[in-house]
């Protein structure tokens, strides 16, 4: 039997309990298990169907032995999702994807029902409300919980700097993001409109953080030092200058720092640190930069779906007549 976790969102004063696959990838559930507890956004897939998903306070490289396809996941699975930003997911319904994440566990049978209320009132946050709501998730038994140093434990110079600045802002938003949503950078967006330079940071920092630098992280072990070097100088500053003037100058900043850094250590270990704290950081920045952009335009561009004349708002009286 695998560990205990309990999932909580207290907005809504609802918990679940779940089992982890300790059997099926031990190595990735001991990682998400030494840093907890968390408290992180609570998200929601806009393209993938009814799952509920999370950036959580890992950065996991372990080995992976059991995937599944979204499309084919039970409701209650727990999946753990490194290579897309290292997020954290709840199925509470039926998802369409074809692609394959890694299983995390499964939330006890008796929690599922609960699971589909709270997948709904959290799509209609997302989507369109932008409360904030969060996620806590703890060990079931506290006397489990884990108690060694963790993999973040020792940090110094600008890893540390990355990582302080990462826990600062998991439940506080980053200003740089603010004025980027409230239309305060004014070098950005052409004639008097800035939606496009917030659609363009929003795109840009998801691919920068979480299909470069985390695909980075993973070179750390298979290439030299100096030719890392080289691949981190040829693949970032296209990203840190736009972000940059886009509005995220901390951001820029960091990624210099990062730049620097790894060009003055062959150290492996050292590198993979750096790279885990900057990701780490620049996983919160997409996680509200997610949680703020203006999913609801979608109402505009609406298929006629199961009966939704309001598409992308799910309302109770759908489930009721039989159309959900």
């Amino acid at each position: 039997m695998g560990r205990l976790i309990d999932i909580r969102w207290p907005e809504l004063d609802v918990t679940v309990v779940a089992e982890l696959a300790d059997e099926q990838n031990p190595e990735m559930c001991e990682e998400f298990w030494q840093d907890l507890p968390f408290k992180v956004l609570q998200a929601h897939p806009v393209v993938s169907g009814e799952s509920l998903y999370a950036w959580t306070p890992t950065i996991s490289t372990a080995p992976v032995k059991l995937r599944e396809r979204l499309i084919d996941c039970p409701v209650g699975r727990l999946r753990y999702s490194q290579a897309t930003g290292n997020k954290f997911s709840v199925q509470y319904g039926k998802s369409t994807e074809t692609l394959a994440q890694p299983v995390l566990g499964m939330v006890l049978p008796e929690h599922h029902e609960t699971l589909r209320k709270v997948g709904r009132t959290i799509w209609n946050n997302v989507f369109f409300e932008k409360e904030m709501m969060f996620v806590e998730v703890s060990p079931h038994h506290a006397a489990e919980a884990f108690r060694g140093k963790g993999r973040f434990a020792g940090l110094r110079g600008v890893a540390a700097e990355f990582h302080a600045e990462a826990k600062r802002i998991q439940t506080v938003e980053p200003e740089d993001l603010r004025r980027i949503r409230l239309g305060e950078i004014g070098d950005t967006g052409n004639y008097g409109q800035y939606f496009t330079a917030w659609d363009f940071a929003n795109g840009m920092l998801r691919d920068y953080i979480m299909y470069t630098a985390y695909p980075l992280l993973k070179l750390v072990d298979t290439l030299s030092p100096k030719d890392f070097v080289a691949a981190v100088e040829a693949f970032d500053p296209a990203y840190s200058e736009y972000l940059g003037f886009s509005g995220l100058t901390t951001l820029m900043e960091f990624s210099g720092k990062l730049r620097k850094a790894i060009r003055e250590t062959e150290d492996r270990e050292e590198l993979r640190q750096l790279m885990r704290c900057f990701i780490l950081y620049g996983n919160r920045l997409c996680a509200w930069s997610y949680h703020y952009f203006p999913w609801y335009l979608g109402m505009f561009f609406g298929r006629r779906v199961n009966g939704h004349d309001f598409p992308g708002r799910w309302h109770p009286t759908f489930e009721k007549r039989g159309e959900a």
